[in-house]
């Protein structure tokens, strides 16, 4: 029977993120949360918040968040639930798209935008949209999925300063 420190491991390799920039993406400094889940004494189920982090950092990585809520002690059925219920924080789909031209798309983004703004502006924001969309796409599926939270979550937590250490005499 493989141990809940092994899975955990485990899940987190198939990231492929290092276990110091996995517990960053969580916002948890490593030496006092995360690693905790990954060493031999981590044996009881995890912390159904610290489960649902977990499994929502990992989604974008292709790690299916019931493995991880199973961790938590959920039954397979229970973690299926969980996992449904949940909301992702975004979706990621990888595909080839096919875009009409400038003029279509100024077109399509006149009527998105119709109610909303006077008759001159909407115009000039659908004209600009419609130039930058297949830019925008085409710098977006190059880049690697990130992970989305909302507040100030998203950023890393940051490096705590040491004291520096005292000098010590050797004599």
């Amino acid at each position: 029977m493989t141990l809940p420190h092994e899975i955990m491991r485990g899940l987190r390799a198939r990231s492929g993120l290092s276990m110091r920039a996995f517990a960053a993406r969580l916002g948890a400094p490593l030496d006092t949360r995360y690693a905790y889940y990954e060493e031999k004494r981590f044996t009881g189920p995890l912390p159904i918040e610290a489960a649902r982090r977990i499994a929502a950092a990992l989604q974008p990585f292709g790690v299916e968040p019931q493995e991880v809520l199973e961790l938590a002690g959920l039954s397979a059925e229970e973690a299926a639930a969980e996992a449904a219920s949940a909301e992702p924080a975004v979706q990621y789909v990888r595909l080839d798209v096919a875009l009409p031209n400038a003029a279509a798309l100024t077109r399509m983004f006149e009527t998105m935008l119709e109610g909303e703004l006077p008759p001159a502006r909407r115009d000039a924001l659908a004209r600009t949209l419609a130039l930058r969309l297949p830019a925008a796409l085409q710098r977006t599926s190059a880049s690697p999925p990130v992970a989305v939270r909302a507040g100030r979550e998203d950023a890393p937590a940051p490096a705590r300063r040491r004291p520096p250490r005292q000098p010590v005499s050797r004599t």
